[in-house]
Parts: structure tokens; C-alpha cells; sequence
């Protein structure tokens, strides 16, 4: 996987999470994530269809155009990148939000409550590599945030009844937890909204969410937060 494929990012909340890239071929354009990708295949087994119609061999040829390539094969664990290539990728954002801590919380206004607000899963622990253990990197982010006067916040889409065991596996791992919010009992109107509603009501709480961690896009929707740093979640593949 190359570096560019990998490459986290960081924006403000008052910017748009742009999405991955997009590109084209000449024969059909692929819009990530927009399921284009099996269509694009299809529409290029047409035309060898079209073009081996007349020979012999046609059938078979085109037997072997209709078969899965591994663009259109679904995402696979095996597939995402051993745990050190993973750390080489959360290092520069873990870098970047330690440096926006520092500069932060130099200047806090008098009376202010800054806080940062975590995702759980693969964004404060490392769930997926090295279950129930920290991330090291944003874990030593949050030490430095906490003993600078800020609050460390959770929002997860953790189930209402795992609250205990939450709290117990984040301050095991070394993290200070000032407040956890969890999906609510019934219905959930949906990961980005559960993560929206946890920002608001820390507002309402008098926090100024000053970082926001995360490694999905939902974990960034809506805004309530000063600036964003996102986590690489390989389109997806890493939940």
C-alpha cells in the first residue's frame, strides 16, 4: 500500500471531511466508494466481449473477463497493513495533535473548560492489533492534555452496557476518562449522529472540544469541535 494511499489527515471542523480521492479511466469513471468499481468491470468485459465475439476462443475469454478481479473483491482483514506500517501511519497524526495541544493550551481564555474528545476503537486503543492496549502515541497526547487543565472525553458507539467494562479497559490502558458517552438504549439514529449528540452534550456540559480523535469518518460529521484529527481506517477496512 502505497503512502499516498495511506496518508491520514487533519482539517477544522468548519471544513467538509473531503472523502477519498477520485479518479477516472478512459473507459469509465470510478468514483470511490460509490460501488463504480464492479460497473467499470463490467462495462470492460463488454467490450472484450464485443472485441472476441468472432473467434473461437471468445467464450472462454470472456468466461475469464467475468471473474472477480481484486479491485472488485471485498475488503479482507488480511489486507490491511501489518501493526508497524499501521503505527507509521497514526505517528504524523498523533504528532500533529500533540503540537495542536501544546499551542492550545498555552493560551486558554479565563474561565474556559477545554477538553479533547476520542473515538475508542483503533483510535485510543488499539483494538483490531494489540486488543485492550493504548495507542501510545495518542495516549501520551491525552497525559499531556489532561496535565495542561484540559478534559479527556470519549464518544464511542459502545453499547449503553459496557459502560463499566469501558471505563475500566480505557484507565487500564493509562487513559484518564473525565467523561464517556455511549450509543443511547433503542433505536440508534446512527454512528455519525450518536458521535454528533456526544459533542453537544459535552458542550452542554461548558467544554470547548478543542481536538476531536477519530478514525472513521462519522466520527467527524456535524462539527462541535475546533479541529479534527483523523486516524487511517483504509477505506473503511479498520472499524
Amino acid at each position: 500500500m502505497s503512502a499516498a494511499a495511506r496518508s491520514p489527515a487533519t482539517w477544522n471542523s468548519s471544513t467538509s471531511w473531503p472523502g477519498p480521492p477520485t479518479g477516472s479511466s478512459s473507459r469509465c469513471t470510478r468514483r470511490a466508494g460509490s460501488g463504480s468499481e464492479p460497473l467499470c468491470a463490467a462495462q470492460d468485459a463488454c467490450a472484450l466481449r464485443r472485441a472476441c465475439a468472432q473467434t473461437l476462443a471468445g467464450a472462454a475469454i470472456c468466461a475469464l473477463a467475468a471473474l472477480p478481479t481484486a479491485a472488485q473483491a471485498a475488503p479482507h482483514p488480511d489486507s490491511l497493513p501489518s501493526k508497524s506500517a499501521w503505527l507509521q501511519d497514526v505517528a504524523p497524526v498523533a504528532a500533529d495533535l500533540q503540537h495542536h495541544l501544546e499551542q492550545r493550551l498555552a493560551h486558554v481564555p479565563s474561565g474556559e473548560k477545554p477538553a479533547v474528545v476520542l473515538d475508542i476503537d483503533n483510535t485510543s486503543l488499539a483494538t483490531h492489533y494489540d486488543k485492550g492496549k493504548p495507542i501510545e502515541a495518542i495516549c501520551s497526547a491525552t497525559k499531556y492534555a489532561h496535565e495542561h487543565g484540559a478534559a479527556v472525553l470519549f464518544a464511542s458507539y459502545r453499547s449503553p452496557g459496557s459502560r463499566s467494562s469501558t471505563t475500566k479497559q480505557l484507565t487500564s490502558a493509562g487513559y484518564t476518562v473525565d467523561g464517556l458517552c455511549l450509543k443511547p438504549e433503542g433505536q440508534s439514529p446512527g454512528k455519525a449522529a450518536v458521535k454528533l449528540g456526544c459533542r453537544k452534550q459535552y458542550e452542554q456540559q461548558g467544554y470547548t472540544l478543542v481536538a476531536n480523535v477519530g478514525n472513521r469518518s462519522t466520527d467527524f460529521e456535524g462539527g462541535h469541535y475546533e479541529k479534527g484529527f483523523k486516524l487511517p481506517d483504509y477505506d473503511g477496512q479498520l472499524s
